[in-house]
């Protein structure tokens, strides 16, 4: 019996197999190595944020031994220094278990890991700024105004790429916004439009956020160290016009572009806003203004508060009813093919000889704004409600918030034609009159002096 079971135990002797044959040829290209090789996992957060690295002393120091993520060289252990062993700065040992935590969670927070993540990526300020640009175009919330669009690419072509562009968009900080204000303040910039640059600076740094919408480099900027000049406002170019310059220049400009600047000073319209007037926002007595012109194309007002119902006195409404005659549709200022008149081509043409003719500074459109508001600020009772909603500005608190002017026409034409326009109109031209000519058949008598 022992015998039968000592050989049911023992093992089986299999005959040896021959190799089966393959009936297709293996591809060599497509087989796996036999071990794979491995991926390496994406920077994870949770896989760091329990470590709290190993206390050790060396010299007179205790010092903190942890893997950190340094950008470039991968995870790789560093040593930190905590306090010394003994004498001043000591720390006992709950302190400096405190002080370990402090340091293991600056390195395993998750803005740190972004920004080794950035780093790696390799996302230039360059290529960020053409994302950002992108955006602002296409965006539906509150898209911007090509000549927005077009200033910030001037900043950026002319002055913030050739120095920042190839820098990565994580080390953009305000020592690079310092050295750029050095550079700029070097060119002779205006503080205006130092301030305006490093405006476009940080807001392309912001823009840069993960799939969450969270920004990846969050920046606290400082204003102190960065030392940009400060903007006086005392130093600003802002022209404006007197009421007896706009009279001269009213009777020196031509025929063609005279009731132009009429209805530029009478209103304060911006350039755009009176560009765009069309027959159809001029109803006889105010005009309505629903859109802007920028090179020829039509866009939206400035703001909210630029959509808004201008009121004119009678005698400009009268004269801007000559002016359009029999024309039913179309834009009131528009060259021979019916575009809207060009700004650079009226300032150029007409506005600018007339000024150096008259030996008055040269300006622009908004000299004729700042006029409008001096006016009928300093020079007229005109409730401050309604020249605001003339010019088309927003209020600063919630009495300007419950003004309900707009709703008041009667009222506002009736201030329109109290508070007058603050100029001369020009006079029209003295025609003398002629006789009738006499035919040929006819014979004239001599006449006695």
């Amino acid at each position: 019996m022992r015998a039968e079971v000592a050989l049911s135990l023992a093992p089986t002797i299999r005959e040896p197999q021959l190799p089966l044959s393959l009936t297709f040829e293996p591809k060599v290209q497509t087989i796996l190595p036999a071990t794979a090789k491995t991926r390496r996992k994406g920077y994870k957060i949770m896989s760091r944020r329990c470590q709290m690295g190993t206390e050790v002393v060396e010299g007179n120091m205790y010092r903190l031994r942890v893997r950190v993520d340094v950008p470039g060289e991968g995870r790789i252990q560093k040593s930190f220094p905590i306090c010394p062993v003994s004498g001043p700065g000591s720390l006992n040992k709950t302190e400096r278990k405190r002080k370990r935590m402090e340091i293991v969670a600056k390195y395993n927070s998750q803005d740190y890991l972004k920004k080794v993540v950035a780093h790696e990526s390799g996302t230039t300020f360059k290529a960020q700024s053409i994302l950002w640009m992108s955006n602002c175009q296409n965006r539906k919330r509150k898209p911007m105004k090509p000549v927005t669009l077009v200033n910030w690419q001037s900043y950026l072509d002319n002055h913030i790429l050739p120095f920042l562009g190839s820098q990565p968009i994580a080390e953009v900080n305000n020592a690079s916004m310092k050295t750029l204000v050095e550079v700029l303040v070097g060119k002779g910039l205006a503080p205006q439009s130092i301030k305006n640059i490093c405006l476009v600076v940080k807001l392309v740094k912001a823009s840069a956020v993960d799939e969450n919408g969270d920004e990846l480099y969050p920046m606290k900027w400082n204003a102190e160290f960065i030392d940009a000049p400060v903007v006086d406002a005392r130093k600003q170019n802002t022209p404006s016009l007197a009421g007896e310059e706009v009279t001269k220049i009213l009777a020196a400009i031509e025929a063609e572009m005279r009731t132009l600047f009429i209805l530029d000073a009478a209103t304060g319209l911006r350039a755009g806003e009176l560009l765009g007037l069309e027959i159809r926002h001029f109803d006889g007595g105010s005009l309505r203004v629903e859109q802007s012109v920028w090179r020829s194309d039509a866009q939206a007002p400035k703001t909210q508060n630029a959509y808004r119902i201008v009121d004119l006195h009678p005698e400009v409404a009268k004269l801007l009813s000559e002016f359009i005659g029999e024309r039913k549709s179309g834009y009131i200022f528009c060259t021979s093919k019916g575009k809207p008149l060009g700004q650079s081509n009226i300032l150029r043409r007409s506005l600018h000889p007339v000024l150096e003719k008259l030996g008055i500074k040269r300006c622009g459109f908004h000299a004729f704004r700042r006029f409008r508001n001096t006016y009928l600020r300093n020079y007229t009772s005109c409730p401050s409600g309604l020249r605001n909603f003339w010019l088309g500005w927003s209020g600063k608190d919630m009495s300007d918030h419950y003004d309900k002017i707009r709703e008041d026409a009667a009222f506002r034409r009736e201030v329109s034609e109290s508070v007058g326009i603050g100029f001369e109109l020009p006079k029209p031209a003295i025609v003398p009159s002629v006789g009738n000519v006499p035919s040929s058949s006819e014979q004239l008598e001599p006449v006695t002096t």
